[in-house]
């Protein structure tokens, strides 16, 4: 045998109000969600342009000093005075001490990729 029973609770004034109260804080909450959140997608792309704008620049300084050593290196090597040689090799020896430090800058402070969650 069986047996169903249905049991209809007309919720008062003062429940549907309640509800409505929680809805409306709950809208409010997600709408602020959207605001924050998309403030942080804008923060994030502008510090993502922002380190391609710097990595673009280290890169550029970096190839820049690799090749004025270098000239300065075939300058030496074509033959000038004792005296000028000496300061090119000095000028050449600053140059690639100065590349190898913005390397080292460059690599210390390059955030490790984050690790993604699960």
């Amino acid at each position: 045998m069986r047996v169903d029973i249905h049991l209809h609770i007309e919720p008062g004034a003062e429940v549907s109000a309640r509800l409505d109260e929680i809805s409306q804080k709950l809208s409010l909450i997600i709408e602020k969600e959207n605001l924050i959140m998309a403030a942080i997608d804008d923060a994030l792309t502008q510090a993502e342009a922002a380190a391609k704008a710097n990595s673009d620049a280290d890169d550029s300084a970096e190839k820049l000093l690799v090749t004025i050593s270098k000239m300065i290196a075939d300058l030496k090597a074509s033959g000038t005075d004792p005296a000028t040689v000496a300061r090119i090799t000095a000028l050449a020896s600053a140059l690639n001490a100065r590349a190898a430090q913005l390397g080292v800058a460059v690599a210390a402070n390059t955030p490790a990729a984050p690790t993604p969650s699960p």
